[in-house]
């Protein structure tokens, strides 16, 4: 039997070692800058709302060892802070780093919790997705409040989300995903098994301020309009002035619907570029050559005009004939081929589309820094959850940063202590 002064003198000595680590822990850089980021994500509803459902169950003392839904919440944040690839990781990382451990409110004098541990949890909080919805939107509301301006400019976009299932496999452990790409430069595609994660950002910060995961069959267009509507139904101080998006998203109905439902700027890029660009408005087109274009006929509802030289009524103007021959163009206005406010061959117009690859800079660092497509995740409620703490957790560290003086900072994704 163990003398019992042994473990009493054990049982010291670990007290003692906890208490030292904990003030060392109060003033290290890294506690410091968690804390800062815990401080400004607003979880305090969606922690009582697991405790409430908590209480509903009953209870067994022959359960598993019970771990505090706060500590647990802070250790996965944490893992999106420090851009680990998964759980594993997660868990070496709070055995090397007592500091860490102490910061998300581990008690060292226990073990930690196992990868299972964490797994349910996860699971769990899958149930409150819009709770964790309700935090994100409070925390851009605040970015809002500090940054009067953020919301005016924002861009569209989309990319790939891979599952972490094995298309070839029978059967395939994630049925929800399917096959998606990404078109790059000069025609090539990136290939992939998962899902599409569709973002709108502020273009001048580089933010994000809505998110929205889809299935491999919903592409771009589909979810142009419900994706900026998600956003203003979640942030009613939004207003947008412009949208920028990239020929993905070429169609009058999203022109049209950007006008009408947003009153905003629709900067699109076209699908098709070998048509030269016609200027002046839907009343009285004007081809490259600055040569009032011919009426010809009205085909279903639209406007045909002509080139008047190529119909011998005017000589062109350019060195060498333009490609021109007749253009369509919808009666009243005609957004897509025009513009609203900005006309599409304006400098401003191209000066506004120049900042749509802000969206590109927000994915990569989401991909590089906050594990966005580091996971061990299937199915599409769980890669949701995902994407969500990925994009909150970049809006809590751009907020910490604002808040504690480093503003000219708010772009860069990576963390103050390395």
């Amino acid at each position: 039997m163990q003398n019992p002064l042994t473990i009493f003198n054990s049982a010291t000595k670990e007290a003692e070692s906890q208490t030292s680590l904990g003030g060392l822990a109060s003033y290290t850089p890294l506690s410091t800058e968690l804390d800062e980021i815990f401080n400004c994500i607003p979880y305090q509803k969606l922690i009582k709302a697991m405790y409430d459902d908590k209480k509903k169950k009953a209870f067994s003392p022959l359960g598993r060892p019970n771990y505090p839904f706060k500590m647990m919440l802070k250790a996965y944040l944490a893992s999106y802070i420090l851009g680990v690839k998964s759980t594993n990781d997660l868990i070496r990382r709070l055995q090397e780093n007592p500091i860490l451990a102490l910061v998300c409110g581990f008690d060292l004098g226990k073990p930690l919790p196992h990868r299972t541990t964490f797994n349910r949890f996860f699971n769990k909080l899958i149930k409150y997705q819009l709770l964790v919805d309700e935090c994100l939107n409070e925390i851009t509301a605040r970015l809002h409040d500090l940054i009067p301006d953020f919301g005016g400019i924002v861009a569209i976009d989309a990319t790939p989300i891979h599952s972490h299932s094995h298309p070839n496999k029978n059967p395939i452990s994630d049925p929800e995903a399917g096959f998606v790409y990404k078109g790059g430069t000069e025609g090539k595609c990136k290939w992939g098994f998962g899902y599409y994660f569709h973002l709108v950002i502020d273009a001048n910060l580089e933010l994000p301020i809505a998110g929205r995961l889809s299935f491999w069959d919903e592409r771009e267009k589909a979810l142009a309009i419900p994706l900026l509507k998600q956003a203003y139904d979640g942030l009613p101080w939004l207003e947008m002035e412009t949208v920028l998006a990239d020929a993905a998203y070429d169609g009058s109905h999203i022109f049209e619907d950007i006008v009408r439902e947003f009153d905003a700027e629709p900067i699109i890029d076209l699908a098709t570029k070998r048509v030269p660009l016609v200027s002046g408005s839907a009343e009285r087109p004007i081809c490259p050559g600055g040569l009032p274009l011919v009426h010809r006929r009205r085909v279903r509802g639209q406007n045909e005009w002509a080139c008047p030289a190529r119909l011998g009524k005017a000589t062109c103007p350019l060195p060498e004939k333009c490609s021109l021959k007749v253009a369509i163009v919808n009666p009243g206005h005609d957004y897509r081929r025009f513009g609203y406010h900005v006309p599409r061959t304006s400098p401003q117009w191209q000066e506004l589309y120049n900042k749509r690859t802000a969206i590109e800079r927000v994915f990569s660092r989401l991909k590089d820094k906050r594990r966005l497509n580091s996971h061990c995740f299937r199915g599409f409620s769980k890669i949701n959850l995902h994407c969500t703490l990925s994009i909150l957790v970049m809006q809590a560290m751009a907020l910490s940063k604002v808040q504690s003086g480093y503003s000219d900072e708010i772009r860069v994704c990576g963390r103050r202590i390395s």
